[in-house]
């Protein structure tokens, strides 16, 4: 088996509704990593897990890792939306980074209460486990997922996740505005992106184009053009754009997605719904 990729959702900030957003799809970021020996991490946990949860719902029950980059809404509120959660023939591990206002249990549990939600996650079925994400990385199966820092409120963690049987590596990079990177920052990520060899696959945020980046400087996102320059650089062939905005609408997607083909043959915009094949 490929490693493989599918996109359950890639809206960034809040949901998006209307035939207007049909091909690129709506709901917030979550993402399924299967490994080639069957491997099943789950990155963040936006509205697009109601079709991750979907996806996984074809599989033999069993265990998932959730890797969380961070804890905003919009990466967290499809916990709400996972009806595996309540199947005792599933058990998740949720592992995120720890940041000044919280961690991964605290944004978990918090969500998964009261008066957020009928139903505390104490009371559902599934085995539901914490961990923190070490400075090490950590391994599911055959799986080697390392992260790095990166520059967003409240903090962000971008990661690297090999695959040790394919030799393929995919780095995911949502909320980042590289634009407010310190030396530190960029040395880190560069060298996650290149070591041991550059990634077959970036998936990262460009939540805007390079005409907007002065009006939403702060806002806590990257540019299109900031990304392709960021995959050249690490020599990485293959660039998934995405955390789309919410106010663009397939039209605006198009558009954007035509110039950037322009200016990298290798560089698409996500699409919710796709599976994709991460070559080694």
């Amino acid at each position: 088996m490929s490693m493989r990729l599918f996109i359950g959702g890639v809206r960034g900030s809040q949901p998006a509704l209307g035939s207007g957003f049909d091909e690129f799809g709506g709901d917030t970021t979550s993402l399924l990593l299967v490994g080639s020996r069957g491997e099943r991490l789950v990155l963040d946990a936006g509205t697009g897990m109601r079709a991750v949860a979907g996806q996984l719902a074809r599989t033999e029950p069993g265990e998932v890792t959730v890797l969380f980059s961070h804890y905003h809404l919009d990466h967290l509120a499809g916990l709400t939306m996972n009806p595996l959660l309540y199947n005792k023939q599933w058990s998740f591990k949720f592992v995120g980074p720890a940041f000044p206002d919280g961690n991964v249990r605290s944004a978990v549990t918090g969500l998964l209460a009261q008066p957020y939600w009928p139903v505390s996650w104490k009371q559902m079925s599934a085995r539901i486990e914490f961990a923190e994400f070490p400075a090490e990385g950590i391994r599911v199966g055959s799986l080697r997922v390392r992260g790095c820092r990166v520059p967003h409120p409240g903090g962000c963690v971008a990661y690297r996740i090999e695959d040790g049987t394919r030799d393929a590596s995919v780095v995911f990079a949502t909320d980042m505005e590289w634009r407010q990177r310190t030396d530190d920052d960029e040395k880190s990520f560069m060298t996650m992106c290149s070591t041991p060899r550059p990634a077959d696959l970036l998936i990262i945020d460009a939540h805007f184009a390079e005409a907007e980046k002065d009006a939403f400087a702060g806002w806590g996102h990257s540019c299109r053009e900031d990304d392709l320059a960021m995959a050249r650089a690490a020599g990485i062939p293959r660039v998934l754009l995405g955390h789309h905005a919410p106010n663009a609408d397939d039209k605006t997607l198009l558009a954007a997605e035509e110039q950037v083909r322009k200016l990298s043959s290798g560089a698409l915009l996500a699409r919710a719904g796709q599976w994709l094949t991460i070559c080694g």
